[in-house]
């Protein structure tokens, strides 16, 4: 009932305020939900990978991550910065099939939102829940520290419950990952994001 209300809500949102009042809704939301979430601080990557695989990071919230350990990104002076972080099933897609079962098809609003984060924000949404994803992220990395530096977060690829990918071409630059990388891990995951010390030197960043 409350998946088919939460579509319902999105149709209401966008009568009133247009696709991008509901874009602007939903990095809101993902401000107001992030600075709640309070700060955490660990003492390298081993311990901040091994939070994240039980489940005791901020970023748990949106369901099971797996930390990438095999694909580290590395700084000008080859010392370890960030690593990529993937999600098997993206949380909201339970969502999605029961109001698809209950409705009978996804709301047009879903693809309107979509497309206006895609043009004017970010290529890399596959469905509106995408737009509170990204922002939610941002904003926590910033709560988080490893050795003492803040993270910056950068999504890099989604794939949508009717198979439609995405991936972020500035982003995968950003943090000199391959896109064929990428497409690879989208054969498994849901979505792929990347968290980095803040302003680090990544090394063949183009």
């Amino acid at each position: 009932m409350i998946d088919v209300a939460l579509a319902s809500l999105i149709e209401d949102m966008i009568e009133k305020a247009g696709a991008d009042g509901v874009v602007e809704f939903w990095q809101r939301v993902g401000d107001n939900l992030a600075s709640r979430m309070g700060k955490e601080a660990y003492l390298g990557w081993t311990s901040f990978n091994v939070a994240v695989r039980e489940a005791r990071t901020a970023f748990s919230i949106e369901g099971e991550v797996t930390p990438l350990t095999d694909m580290a990104i590395t700084d000008v002076d080859g010392d370890v910065v960030g690593y990529l972080y993937a999600m098997r099933q993206c949380c909201y897609v339970p969502t999605i099939f029961r109001t698809r079962f209950a409705v009978g098809r996804m709301s047009p609003a879903d693809q309107a939102v979509t497309d206006e984060y895609n043009e004017n924000v970010h290529n890399i949404a596959v469905c509106n829940f995408c737009v509170f994803h990204e922002r939610f992220r941002e904003e926590i990395a910033k709560n988080i520290s490893v050795a003492g530096n803040s993270l910056a977060c950068f999504l890099l690829a989604t794939r949508g419950w009717s198979g439609e990918t995405k991936i972020s071409s500035k982003n995968v630059a950003q943090v000199n990952i391959n896109e064929d990388h990428m497409r690879a891990l989208l054969r498994n995951y849901e979505c792929v994001y990347a968290l980095v010390m803040r302003g680090a030197r990544i090394k063949g960043e183009r």
